[in-house]
């Protein structure tokens, strides 16, 4: 590390700086206290119709938006800029601005005392789907490096520029934007040292989601309280890759690799269970 450039930065912006060219031995000081604050809104509307007519379905639509300034202790929690925590009030990381789920039951409409082979074959099948349908949530895009010197590269942000700047660079999954080094500088003559970006916090968004599950189900009676009941259920019926989480890693510097946004974990894949029930 460059301690001499570290001490001169810390005195130009009045921070102990220690003998010359010995570095200060001392890390950053975590405050943890209540101060977070956060804010919900929420918009719900539910449709359904009970069971007559051998179905029903409940389908419930929410808008929401969530805002905060630290999910929980599960995120960073340190601001990019200490002096300056009001800049990390943005979008929640759970944030989920839209939500639609289907379910429905449908009951097969023969039954096994009709007359028939066929009828008797149809009876008493019970066929179930769930269909999900949701959209993004937030991520933080950071650059990997310590430009705020604040002992982690945990909290550092780029700075956001028209895209094609010169100078400038681009993620393929992170459409029509570029970043460029912190801009925000105390002392401009040790720039990106000491700087942080004009990025927010949670500013991009991951993709959205799409589910259908299904549940087919079938009772054998062997007497009037006594049956077996077949069950076949499949998971991600689409076999949709539906990502969960993706890389939020920039370096902002002339030539360096930026994949922020690459999808780096998804859901699972299509998935068949099978049982059986003994009711009695």
């Amino acid at each position: 590390p460059n301690f001499a450039g570290l001490q001169t930065l810390a005195r130009l912006v009045g921070y102990p700086a220690g003998t010359t060219g010995v570095p200060i031995p001392f890390s950053d000081v975590n405050v943890q206290e209540s101060t977070g604050k956060s804010i919900y809104h929420a918009l719900t509307v539910n449709v359904s119709k009970r069971f007559s007519h051998h179905f029903e379905f409940l389908g419930s639509y929410t808008y929401s938006h969530a805002i905060d300034d630290s999910t929980d202790l599960q995120t960073l929690l340190n601001p990019q800029d200490n002096n300056r925590p009001d800049l990390e009030r943005s979008n929640s990381t759970f944030d989920q601005r839209h939500r639609f789920v289907l379910s429905a039951v449908f009951e097969s409409p023969f039954n096994r005392q009709d007359p028939g082979f066929l009828n008797k074959f149809l009876a008493d099948f019970v066929f179930s789907p769930i269909v999900e349908v949701g959209s993004g949530r937030p991520f933080t895009v950071l650059t990997g490096t310590d430009f705020n010197l604040d002992f982690g590269p945990n909290t550092d942000r780029p700075s956001v520029a028209p895209a094609g700047t010169p100078g400038s660079v681009s993620s393929p999954f992170v459409k029509d934007f570029s970043f460029i080094p912190p801009t925000n500088c105390p002392v401009a003559s040790m720039a990106p040292l000491g700087c942080t970006g004009n990025l927010g916090r949670n500013a991009f968004v991951k993709p959205g989601f799409v589910g259908v599950d299904i549940r087919l189900s079938r009772k054998i009676y062997m007497g009037e309280q006594v049956n077996l009941e077949i069950i076949g259920e499949v998971f991600n019926l689409l076999n949709r890759t539906n990502i969960s989480d993706v890389n939020p890693l920039c370096n902002p510097l002339p030539g360096g690799t930026c994949l922020a946004g690459q999808p780096t974990a998804s859901f699972d894949a299509r998935q068949f269970q099978f049982g059986l029930k003994f009711n009695f």
